[in-house]
């Protein structure tokens, strides 16, 4: 069998969800918490007053409520078992839970057809304080752990190398910054596969609002990971509002570590656009590198993406099509590679972002 079959094997949830709220153009949605706690399900019951805040019923007998519902009661169950290593276990309110599901498909010239399947959620641990806080997911472990994740979201990968390994990580972290956002956060935490893997990183984070229609963020990580050794990522990005529906982004990441041939680089400029009625969308212009390769500018190319709500408050879907450059090798020829992504993302909770 071919083996970008199974590449493709991760998007089939996006195309079977897609498909089923296409079967139901016409029939009005009521916007309304994503779930409800058994207890509430059946009010009135005794029973009901012991009911496993955990559990999680669909607001409606649907695909996506049942996703939904899912993936939070069993982000609400992971969290719980991790907390009660610290103590004793205990319930967890459903707003004290929250994270992102994303689906996706991509498709280029040069890598052929892509799946992706992330997960991610983080919450507090009531066992510890509010600075303790846990995060699970399924992400891309390079940039996840290095820092090199992109502010964009794409179905395309999110760190600044040539590769998209996804993993699952289970870590505890530490907040050790001020009311405004600035400081240091530390973190350790587990790769999820043979050989487990060890990691710790810390953080420093600095915002400043240059006017009132422009921002600064200085970021700065170190990191080890078991493996592949130390390293340090800076990332800068600035935002400036242009009008009530026009916001431009420049991005660029640098890392330098034992894994990487001199500086590892990524830099973007992205183009936002509110259309209304919950639609937007953006244009990313973005180039790619490492300086001690035998090629140091790797990719460069642009990345047009249509983002808007389907059907629920908490459904998202993001498609476009992208033009790049890309080269891996000396002898390997830059031509233009055209494709095409797709990405439907599922949030629960009160994520944001």
């Amino acid at each position: 069998m071919n083996a970008g079959f199974f590449k493709f094997l991760p998007a089939l949830p996006l195309l079977l969800v897609c498909g089923r709220l296409m079967a139901e153009p016409g029939e009005p949605v009521q916007i309304s918490p994503s779930v409800q706690h058994a207890s509430e399900a059946h009010a009135g019951n005794e029973a009901a007053t012991e009911a496993d805040k955990c559990e999680q019923v669909p607001t409606q007998d649907k695909l996506p409520e049942k996703v939904q519902s899912g993936v939070h009661e069993f982000s609400c169950r992971t969290f719980r078992w991790f907390d009660s290593l610290f103590g004793d276990s205990r319930d967890f309110e459903e707003e004290a839970i929250s994270g992102k599901l994303s689906v996706g498909l991509a498709w280029n010239e040069f890598d052929s057809f892509e799946g992706r399947l992330r997960y991610r959620v983080h919450s507090d641990l009531p066992n510890l304080n509010t600075r303790w806080d846990a995060f699970f997911g399924r992400v891309d472990e390079d940039a996840y752990i290095s820092g090199t994740q992109t502010l964009k979201e794409s179905a395309h990968r999110q760190g600044i190398s040539d590769s998209d390994d996804s993993e699952w990580l289970l870590g505890l972290g530490y907040k050790g910054r001020s009311d405004s956002g600035d400081g240091w956060d530390y973190s350790v935490g587990l790769r999820f596969r043979t050989p487990v893997r060890l990691y710790v990183k810390s953080r420093y984070r600095k915002a400043m609002l240059l006017s009132p229609t422009l921002d600064l963020r200085y970021r700065q990580t170190f990191f080890w990971r078991d493996g592949t050794g130390y390293g340090t990522t800076t990332h800068i990005d600035s935002a400036r509002k242009l009008s009530a529906y026009n916001v431009l982004r420049w991005e660029i990441l640098g890392t330098v570590s034992e894994d990487t041939d001199g500086l590892q680089w990524w830099t973007g400029n992205t183009w936002y656009h509110n259309l209304g009625n919950r639609r937007g969308i953006s244009l990313l212009t973005f180039a790619r590198g490492e300086t001690d390769k035998e090629v140091a500018l790797q990719e460069y190319g642009f990345e047009l993406t249509w983002r808007r709500q389907v059907a629920r408050e908490w459904l998202y879907l993001n498609a476009g099509p992208t033009l790049t450059w890309p080269q891996e090798n000396p002898g390997q020829p830059r031509k233009a590679s055209w494709g095409f992504a797709l990405l439907m993302e599922f949030e629960f909770g009160h994520f944001r972002g």
